[in-house]
């Protein structure tokens, strides 16, 4: 176990930085006198980055009264932190597909519409929860689950202990606590502090399947674990199909969501993703 335990821990500390792009533009969405044009050059200067931002830019999910033809439009009409989520969604989207996560029991793109999914998802959670954390919301989401990049190889490894301690092919946070010595949401709360990431950030990502432990227990926490259950429901990149989990009653306590009102909300949340796939009319 000490072996394996510094092992992880040495990944983590050798993972690689944030591609330069998406590590320039959080920087500089976080400044107030940073312009629009400014954003537009670092952006423009990556070919892939721009057409993926204007794909979705233009999908149904933004319902924009016209087609955006560039990344100053972009800015105009979504702002700098919607398009800063862009960016970031297309960075991860490359980070996750280039790891074997198949460990996890996830299709062969499952992580990247998992993740993805779930960023949507607590987008619209916090829109009706508090609306002014929208955007930090869909970036938890999209973040919650970036430890399984690294624990991947460790959980295939171990995969017949861990499955046999989870009691299904769902690998639980607490087999991977027990075995491997770390668990995911661990993990990815270390590579977030790696990342520079902000502390609520850290925490959401860190007490996703446990706000309740989280300190102070922030609201950022509870959303991104309403929002991984019900991505889980409705098996969004999962291999073997939707997961049934339970939903906590402190997230009942503290978003008033309660089990009766799971369906409703799972069906809003897939026509959201759905949406994202579908170009908008207007296009």
């Amino acid at each position: 176990m000490p072996d394996l335990l510094d092992n992880i821990l040495e990944d983590i500390e050798t993972i690689p930085p944030l591609p330069e792009v998406a590590a320039q533009v959080l920087q500089m969405t976080n400044d107030p006198d940073v312009s629009a044009a400014e954003l537009n050059q670092v952006i423009s200067r990556d070919e892939a980055l721009t057409a993926n931002l204007l794909k979705l830019c233009n999908s149904a999910f933004y319902g924009l009264p016209r087609v955006i033809s560039s990344v100053t439009q972009a800015i105009m009409y979504l702002g700098f932190q919607t398009v800063r989520n862009m960016v970031l969604s297309t960075t991860m989207d490359d980070v996750y597909t280039r790891q074997d996560v198949s460990a996890y029991n996830y299709s062969p793109e499952g992580l990247s519409e998992h993740s993805f999914a779930t960023a949507v998802a607590a987008q619209v959670i916090s829109r009706k929860l508090r609306p002014g954390l929208a955007d930090t919301a869909f970036t938890a989401g999209l973040l919650h689950d970036v430890g399984k990049i690294v624990l991947a190889k460790y959980v295939q490894e171990q995969k017949a202990e861990l499955v046999e301690k989870s009691g299904s092919s769902h690998i639980t946070q607490a087999a991977e606590q027990e075995i491997l010595g770390l668990n995911h949401a661990q993990v990815g709360s270390k590579i977030g502090d790696k990342w520079n990431f902000p502390q609520e950030l850290i925490l959401a990502i860190g007490y996703h399947h446990h706000p309740e432990e989280a300190d102070g227990r922030p609201l950022l926490a509870v959303i991104t674990y309403l929002a991984n259950l019900v991505v889980l429901r409705l098996g969004i990149g999962l291999a073997d199909g939707p997961f049934e989990g339970t939903i906590s009653e402190y997230c009942i306590e503290s978003t008033g969501y309660s089990e009766e009102e799971m369906e409703g909300l799972c069906e809003e949340i897939k026509n959201a993703v759905d949406s994202v796939n579908e170009p908008n009319e207007a296009s």
